[in-house]
């Protein structure tokens, strides 16, 4: 692994113990603070992390950041971050909320800030584990497909039921893609933005992808993601 990747992966790991830090110690987390970059409306979290993020991530490359927008460092690469991935869960004590960042080409680092599991890729391959504790390991059954937005989409959730699939919408799109390599599928249908998908699209770049204007399906099986698109073609 070269200085560069292991630095990155290095300073995200620790900018995002630094989120779980403010978590426990930041006052008036929840504030609405106006509109961010990519068109949500951002709370005070999503500043507190965004600011623990570009503090010590700048060194490495500009940041795009759906709080702040394009933040120019002079530097060759760009980073690509979210700093709060499901602001609404955390809001309403959902433990399912992390943070999405993604070092052009290099490196990614999606960290689930609610139990410390945490998503890497870089030139040494991909690597899943826990801030805390030794991860969950098992075999899984992959029986179950992630949709996020489905409360926006109820011809589609009409098709899975229709079909007996069985789904959950956790709230978290990068978390969701990350751990998708673990389902069925993961789809996702709605807006399309960088932040909230380029880290867990690099490191779930070996499974397999399915991409329209506003609609997002992944697995890590072939026949199941084009069994899933054809249902929610049909």
């Amino acid at each position: 692994m070269n200085n560069l990747s292991t630095h990155f992966v290095d300073a995200a790991l620790c900018s995002s113990l630094k989120i779980i830090r403010a978590l426990y110690e930041e006052l008036n987390l929840f504030e609405e603070k106006g509109v961010g970059f990519g068109g949500d409306r951002s709370l005070n979290i999503d500043l507190i992390a965004e600011r623990i993020l570009v503090e010590k991530l700048s060194e490495f490359g500009n940041i795009l950041s759906e709080e702040a927008g394009f933040i120019d460092n002079g530097k060759d690469k760009t980073i690509i971050i979210d700093p709060i991935d499901g602001s609404y869960n955390v809001a309403n004590n959902i433990p399912y909320f992390g943070t999405s960042i993604y070092l052009e080409d290099t490196a990614s680092v999606v960290v689930n800030l609610s139990n410390g599991d945490y998503f890497i890729r870089d030139e040494n391959g991909k690597k899943f584990d826990n801030l805390f504790r030794k991860p969950f390991h098992a075999t899984f059954k992959h029986d179950v497909i992630l949709f996020e937005k489905a409360y926006q989409n109820p011809e589609i959730v009409k098709k899975l039921n229709d079909n007996g699939l069985k789904f959950r919408a956790p709230g978290a799109l990068s978390l969701s893609l990350s751990y998708g390599e673990s389902s069925k599928a993961v789809i996702y249908k709605g807006e399309i933005r960088e932040f909230d998908i380029a880290a867990a699209k690099f490191y779930n770049k070996d499974c397999f992808w399915h991409f329209e204007d506003d609609l997002i399906v992944m697995s890590p099986k072939y026949e199941y993601l084009e069994k899933v698109v054809n249902i929610i073609k049909e």
